[in-house]
């Protein structure tokens, strides 16, 4: 790659992150490391590290291990990442603030890796320019970033991982497939379900072994790959083995298992076929609904496996590997969330072949198709700005007190759980839900005025004074509505994404 290019696609990855964690930021929530158990966990482990040099989570908020004190249930990693943003945080007087930036960085750095993925697959910069917009304001991966899940985090690792492989695969350079492996070890150590992308990554390297050379040939550098691959990946098994038995005494006790003992059951209720046409045709959790941009990728695949057959295969392999999982997990809908958080893992790769669409002649001489495809892309961008106006959480609360929807609750109460009939039912579509809701603030923000709801409250008498239920989910509106100021940092970021929309916009790139 020349020079010039290379200071051109610098350029254009600069001003592409700041742009996007401008808008991310500007449009985070003030309240989301709470908003969760996963949420709350990572703030709590990462602040008993930092303050106590500990693990321990306070009582009541994980499960007892097996010395009587509380840890969390769910992986380390997001928690070890978060200790830098925690210290920062806590610098500036608001440790929590600090652990919540993480996943709109981690967000903001997967658009980029998108971007750079696209480019190093030979696409023109305005393609992967397209395609990174069109993951990052396009999918549901926007609103994902301002949500206290880790799903963030662990769609960046993965998508790296995906990422380092394919350069090794071409390259042969031994520290990509180093990178590669890493990248695996903290998607894995952060969620372990991370663990079904092992398997499309030897693909991918194997498939190009045997493009080079005949299966004899190929076998020598595919059990080498294979053993240097695993082998970086023991650091992070060997620590996951480790928390867990620091945890709970046994090496192959993570927690979940716990929460079975408590009434959590995970794979033996669901069919595959409930969860799979939950995912792809519900009106509450269908995927498409969420990320209307990823039906393009079936207008791509063609192309994009005619120049990338290795890759082609090892992103369809991953896909269909995370669809089929989750599909058959008892909590496949992952609420309370919004749309299908455990699919965004393979969104990326749902969106990257989109480049060859972008790239192709007939884009370039048919005005109709790119007026159709702007159209789904402005159809996707309107959904998610609906899905971070508006606390996710808002549409629960909703049927909980307004319509009366059951919910089962588990453990104590610690978890909940709706039950599955409204996922199925167009009348209880949380999109449609979520533009009524901006509707009705919009008629009555200019009235909301700020108080405490007494301490024997009902739920309902709750959702009537609490800022997150009745004025948008920014967290510059509510300090405005609640402290009656507007923060100069939320002029700033506006300010910011403007002109990295300028200069981007400037480069002659889109």
């Amino acid at each position: 790659m020349l020079l010039k290019e290379r200071k051109t696609i610098g350029f254009i990855a600069f001003y592409l992150f700041m742009f996007f964690a401008a808008v991310y930021v500007l449009t985070a929530s003030g309240r989301n490391f709470y908003n969760t158990d996963a949420g709350r966990l990572r703030f709590e482990v990462a602040k008993a590290i930092v303050e106590k040099s500990d693990l321990s989570v306070p009582e009541g908020i994980g499960i007892k291990g097996s010395d009587g004190r509380y840890y969390s249930w769910v992986g380390v990693g997001s928690a070890l990442l978060a200790v830098p943003f925690y210290i920062a945080g806590k610098s500036a007087g608001a440790p929590e603030t600090g652990v919540s930036v993480m996943n709109q960085i981690a967000g903001t750095a997967a658009v980029i890796l998108v971007f750079l993925f696209s480019i190093s697959l030979g696409y023109s910069e305005r393609a992967s320019l397209l395609v990174s917009i069109f993951y990052g304001l396009g999918t549901f991966a926007w609103p994902l970033a301002k949500q206290p899940f880790d799903h963030a985090v662990e769609t960046l690792f993965v998508l790296l991982a995906v990422y380092y492989m394919y350069l090794y695969a071409n390259s042969r350079k031994t520290y990509q497939l180093l990178l590669s492996a890493v990248s695996v070890g903290i998607a894995f150590v952060t969620r372990p379900t991370s663990i079904l992308v092992i398997p499309p990554l030897l693909v991918l390297t194997f498939s190009h072994c045997l493009k080079k050379a005949g299966f004899k040939s190929a076998a020598r550098p595919i059990v080498k790959d294979t053993l240097l691959f695993l082998s970086a990946l023991l650091p992070f098994l060997s620590l996951s083995l480790w928390y867990n038995h620091y945890r709970f005494g046994s090496i192959f006790e993570t927690g979940y298992r716990m929460l079975v003992s408590h009434g959590v059951d995970y794979f033996s209720k669901t069919s595959l076929l409930r969860g799979l046409s939950g995912f792809l045709i519900s009106p509450g959790k269908g995927f498409f609904y969420y990320s209307p941009v990823a039906v393009l990728f079936f207008f791509s695949i063609k192309g994009f496996m005619k120049r990338h057959r290795g890759l082609g295969i090892s992103f369809i392999f991953l896909i269909m590997s995370c669809l089929f999982f989750f599909s058959k997990y008892e909590y496949w809908h992952g609420d309370w969330a919004w749309g299908p958080r455990y699919l965004l893992v393979i969104t990326p790769f749902l969106i990257i072949p989109i480049a060859e669409l972008f790239d192709s002649d007939i884009w370039h001489k048919s005005k109709f198709r790119r007026f159709a495809v702007y159209s789904i892309f402005i159809l996707s961008l309107v959904i998610q700005l609906a899905a971070v106006s508006v606390d996710f959480q808002k549409y629960f609360f909703n049927l909980k007190a307004g319509e009366n929807v059951e919910f089962t609750t588990v453990r104590g109460g610690k978890i909940q759980q709706m039950v599955v009939e409204p996922y199925f039912d167009w009348n209880k579509s949380p999109i449609v839900a979520q533009f009524k809701f901006i509707y009705d603030m919009s008629k009555k923000i200019k009235d909301y005025r700020y108080s405490e709801a007494p301490e024997d409250a009902t739920l309902a008498e709750q959702m009537e004074v609490n800022p997150y239920m009745n004025i948008f989910d920014f967290w510059w509106a509510c300090r405005y509505f609640v402290e009656g100021r507007l923060p100069g940092l939320a002029i700033f970021l506006l300010l910011l994404a403007c002109y990295c929309a300028l200069r981007l916009r400037k480069a002659g790139v889109y």
